[in-house]
Formats: structure tokens, C-alpha cells, sequence
């Protein structure tokens, strides 16, 4: 079985789920790589991290955190400047976040 690489990181930023109702998602992003979209404006990008083993991101719970690859960097890197806000998506959205550093990959 072919394990998957950890992401490379390109920006850190904190994230926070919105809570479940009404219109948050319903379960904690769990520990193990996650993929989502990350959108500023009417721009949307293909990103993944990894939830610490233990940890989880709660939907109304507690900000975290992580380091973010992009699929497609430098598409997105324009958009993702430090303090820049943007939203998380599954089919909807579903959490927030603010980029606190970037770096080179």
C-alpha cells in the first residue's frame, strides 16, 4: 500500500470550523491529511493539510494551526498574503481562516 507524502507547506494559517447549525458542517475534521477549497473572493483553490495525530477540527470549536499546500501554488499564492482572510469549503462553506505566514517550498 503506498503511503501518502506529508504536504509541502506554502502558507500556515489558523482555521475555525463554523459551528454545525445551521449550516456548518456536522463532524470534526479528524486526525490524517484533509482535503478541501480555500476561496478569497470569487477565487477558489485546491488545498490539503494534516490534523495532528490526537487533534481535531471541530465544527464552532477551537481555531488551529496548520501548514497548507496548495495543488496548483502558484495560482494561489497571489491570493494568500500574510493576514489575508478566506473561507474554507466542502460543497458549501464551512469554516474561515487567516493566513499567518507564508514560505517557500
Amino acid at each position: 500500500m503506498q503511503r501518502m507524502s506529508e504536504p509541502l507547506t506554502h502558507i500556515v494559517a489558523e482555521l475555525r470550523l463554523h459551528p454545525s447549525e445551521p449550516d456548518g458542517r456536522l463532524s470534526s475534521i479528524c486526525s490524517g491529511e484533509y482535503r478541501g477549497i480555500l476561496g478569497i473572493g470569487s477565487e477558489h483553490f485546491s488545498a490539503r493539510w494534516m490534523v495532528p495525530t490526537g487533534e481535531e477540527l471541530a465544527p464552532g470549536g477551537r481555531a488551529g494551526t496548520f501548514g497548507i499546500e496548495f495543488l496548483f501554488p502558484e495560482n494561489a499564492l497571489p491570493h494568500f498574503k500574510v493576514g489575508a482572510a478566506f473561507t474554507v469549503w466542502e460543497g458549501k462553506e464551512i469554516g474561515s481562516g487567516r493566513v499567518l505566514s507564508t514560505t517557500t517550498a
